[in-house]
């Protein structure tokens, strides 16, 4: 493998070394299918590799199980199967504090990209190519038309880009999908008759993440955004987060790539709705003047999608084929057996520890059984509400009954007021407590299904608009399971 040990001799190393053709890829002219025949091992059924996306899919194969966060692989933005380079630091990852070598793969990346640019420069001023990394820009892109502008927009437009290896995350990706994978195949094809490689899309979308959050503040292993989760009758609130629910929000996505197959009529443009919209797709589509994705992703001349969206469908599809045939790709990663889970509906709001102990489920087996319950609750900071259908692992069925009892609420003593000398309204005791529903103090009361800020006002005593003001609520609007402050 090509490896840059120095800014000294980076520039011939790059010139000489790091673009030979075997690291470099097939030309740009093979990709769009000008000069190529179909694959024979491509995938059968419904999602077979076009002829034309074979060497993008490969690229993502590499990328996912191939390379890994110590190799960075420089390529061009529009086509990543057409490869500059491979930077390699997996010697130095041996040796290196980690924030040093993070700071050296940086420096070195940049002097790489320097060097690039500097001699593509001369291409784009209509020179012959002199060196062997300019003699091999010249060969991979001679299908792309435009002369020396094409030099030109690699530069100008920053089209040279890099792209770290994942096989590490994509590892514990396939070894977290077996949690849940099982279950989701069989929401896709009983329930919604969608092919179960569908549910292969969490590898690209989360990495199987099952707390994902994105920096947009999409979540889950499916990544919906709130509104869009919302809309599928989700809850999104700050104690239950059901788009990381696996089971919720696998409902919700076969919904919508069922919808999306039924107003685009391929896989490959729904599957590309998932990441640019059902609109956004349709439109790209009667722009281009058809609707093989193929075609309009490998388009020489315009492109119609953003890098995410060009390479969602290439990613799943490189997705697939690792999935399928994953012991080869990562031997290493035994199957694991899938969660088996039983339903337990909450009828009042319970904390995750009495959970705990009335059933006897470690706090970690409980988390993973339901990941649609944010920290607050596993901190002890707020209950699980009413309402909610927890899951608990089936070796603990016996006792999963025991959790709809009834969780006592410890409650302070009364004390009297020094500035009027009243006495606050006596304290429902423990035992009192587990008995009548719904459960009111002076200190604390947990909402219940049905309450509104009305009823609790003319149970308690206090005005609405104390109970805002102690609770520093801005509308009236409350949830079961929330604690207030009843002052």
């Amino acid at each position: 493998m090509a490896k840059l040990f120095s800014s000294i001799i980076l520039v011939s190393l790059i010139i000489c070394a790091s673009v030979r053709a075997s690291y470099a890829g097939p030309g740009i002219g093979s990709n769009l299918g000008l000069r190529s025949q179909v694959d024979a091992k491509a995938q059968g059924g419904a999602f077979q590799v076009p002829a034309e996306l074979r060497a993008r899919v490969d690229f993502w194969k590499d990328i996912f199980a191939t390379y890994t966060s110590n190799q960075i692989v420089i390529h061009y933005r529009d086509f990543p199967q057409v490869r500059f380079g491979l930077l390699d630091f997996s010697n130095e990852a041996k040796t290196m504090n980690p924030v040093v070598l993070e700071r050296y793969k940086d420096r070195i990346e940049k002097e790489a990209l320097t060097t690039m640019r500097e001699q593509l420069t001369a291409l784009s001023k209509g020179e012959e190519p002199k060196t062997p990394f300019q003699q091999q820009v010249v060969d991979l892109l001679r299908d792309i038309p435009g002369g020396a502008i094409k030099y030109k927009r690699l530069i100008d437009d920053d089209l040279i880009r890099t792209q770290s290896g994942i096989r590490e995350r994509y590892a514990e990706a396939i070894r977290k999908s077996w949690r849940y994978l099982p279950v989701m195949e069989q929401i896709f094809v009983s329930d919604y008759g969608l092919p179960k490689e569908l549910t292969r899309l969490p590898f690209i979308e989360s990495s199987f993440d099952y707390t994902a959050y994105s920096s947009v503040g999409a979540a889950g292993i499916w990544q919906f955004m709130p509104r869009t989760a919302r809309a599928h009758k989700m809850q999104v609130g700050k104690y239950v987060d059901e788009r990381r629910d696996p089971i919720r929000a696998t409902r919700a996505a076969a919904e919508y790539l069922r919808a999306a197959y039924s107003s685009l009529g391929t896989w490959p443009l729904a599957i590309t709705s998932y990441n640019h919209g059902i609109s956004g797709v349709r439109s790209k589509v009667k722009r281009a003047g058809t609707n093989n994705l193929a075609a309009i992703i490998e388009d020489p001349r315009e492109r119609y999608f953003g890098f995410a969206s060009s390479n969602f469908y290439p990613e799943f599809l490189a997705a697939l084929e690792i999935f399928q045939d994953h012991q080869k790709y990562f031997p290493e990663i035994p199957i694991e057996q899938p969660l088996r889970l039983v339903s337990v509906p909450i009828r009042s709001s319970v904390s995750a520890n009495h959970v705990v102990r009335q059933t006897g489920v470690p706090i970690q087996a409980l988390k993973e059984a339901n990941y649609a319950l944010l920290d607050p609750i596993w901190r002890g900071a707020a209950r699980i509400p009413a309402g909610y259908v927890l899951r608990v692992p089936i070796e603990y069925q016996q006792h999963a009954e025991r959790v709809i009892t009834p969780e006592n609420v410890p409650v302070r003593a009364a004390s009297k007021t020094k500035s009027s000398g009243s006495k606050l309204p006596a304290p429902i005791e423990p035992a009192q407590a587990a008995e009548r529903e719904p459960r009111i103090s002076k200190q604390r009361y947990i909402v219940q299904p049905g309450d509104s800020l009305f009823t609790i006002s003319k149970r308690s005593g206090a005005s609405i608009k104390k109970i805002k003001q102690a609770n520093r609520l801005t509308s009236a609007k409350i949830m079961a399971g929330q604690i207030i402050i009843i002052p």
